[in-house]
């Protein structure tokens, strides 16, 4: 009589299969929620991270600009070593200025000569590294001569990404040499002084091979801008970043947008190989970084950067 007793009582305690399974795919599915909210969550503080080392690097720039009383500006450049292709690839926040040297492009005859200025990075003050996965962004200047006029005004320029352009496998109208401008009393700037948006460009001389510029020889070039395979033609090769090397004109913008590009390659699952796919999933007036991105603008008088989070 014992026996049976205990035996029903060890019965009543056991689970069947069925709320084993039910318990199985509870603990399932809240592994799988809590993964998503930590992802989502490194994925906030990443891009907050970034956006706070950007406002602090363009307050840098600004003390730099009114340290030496001369123009002084940031540039963001992709940064990522084909020999170790392990490691990621991360956005670089150097301080850069004019040397005062300038290259005539154009023959003399011509109505519309350009002009090609070239800045050094200001060695006394260190590189910024972003989080891995985050990108700045800039409003497109000069939008690329496309048939389709699928890029505009309206859509974002950011870094490049160099890996994917080691085999050309995604599209480059989308990247420039996005940078940042700051007068020699901290002021806000959108061109270099003494210029116009047609008649000036400006290139940092990363390798520091044009020491010996001559303004008066116009056949004279110490830009590098050939080290890529995917540019076509001057507009591409100058404007636009297809490798690590490149010596790009710069883009002088007059705001900038933070956003995670780790998070919406993550996302988007289209082809950006094809640029309409770019504009629309990431770059486009309702794409990733209008959408997601945080937005930094600068007072016209002060310099100072205006930061506006989503």
């Amino acid at each position: 009589m014992r026996s049976d007793r205990s035996y029903n009582l060890h019965r009543a305690r056991a689970f069947t299969i069925i709320e084993l399974l039910t318990v199985i795919g509870i603990i399932a599915l809240l592994a799988v929620l809590t993964t998503l909210g930590a992802r989502r969550l490194t994925a906030g503080s990443r891009l907050a991270a970034g956006t706070n080392s950007v406002t602090n690097a363009l307050g840098i720039a600004r003390a730099a600009a009114i340290r030496d009383g001369v123009p002084t500006g940031i540039v963001f450049r992709p940064v990522w070593d084909p020999t170790k292709k392990f490691l990621p690839q991360r956005t670089e926040m150097t301080i850069i200025r004019s040397t005062g040297e300038r290259v005539v492009f154009g023959d003399d005859d011509s109505p519309m000569l350009s002009m090609a200025e070239r800045w050094l990075v200001v060695e006394d003050v260190p590189s910024i590294t972003l989080p891995e996965g985050i990108k700045v962004a800039g409003p497109m200047y000069d939008p690329p001569p496309l048939p389709n006029n699928v890029i505009t005004e309206s859509t974002y320029a950011t870094q490049a990404d160099l890996k994917a352009l080691e085999t050309c496998a995604e599209t480059i109208d989308c990247n420039r040499m996005v940078a940042i401008l700051f007068g020699p009393d901290g002021q806000f700037l959108t061109r270099a002084p003494g210029s116009t948006t047609g008649d000036m460009k400006c290139y940092v001389d990363w390798n520091k091979n044009g020491a010996n510029a001559t303004p008066a020889d116009p056949t004279f070039d110490p830009q590098d801008v050939a080290f890529g395979n995917c540019a076509s033609g001057n507009f591409q090769r100058y404007w636009l970043q297809d490798a690590f090397e490149d010596e790009c004109n710069l883009m002088f913008v007059p705001y900038l947008n933070v956003y995670d590009d780790k998070a919406a390659r993550e996302l988007k699952g289209t082809n950006w190989g094809v640029t309409a796919n770019m504009v629309n999933e990431l770059t486009g007036s309702n794409g990733y970084i209008a959408l997601y991105g945080d937005r930094i603008s600068f007072n016209r008088f002060s310099g100072l950067p205006e930061r506006k989070v989503r």
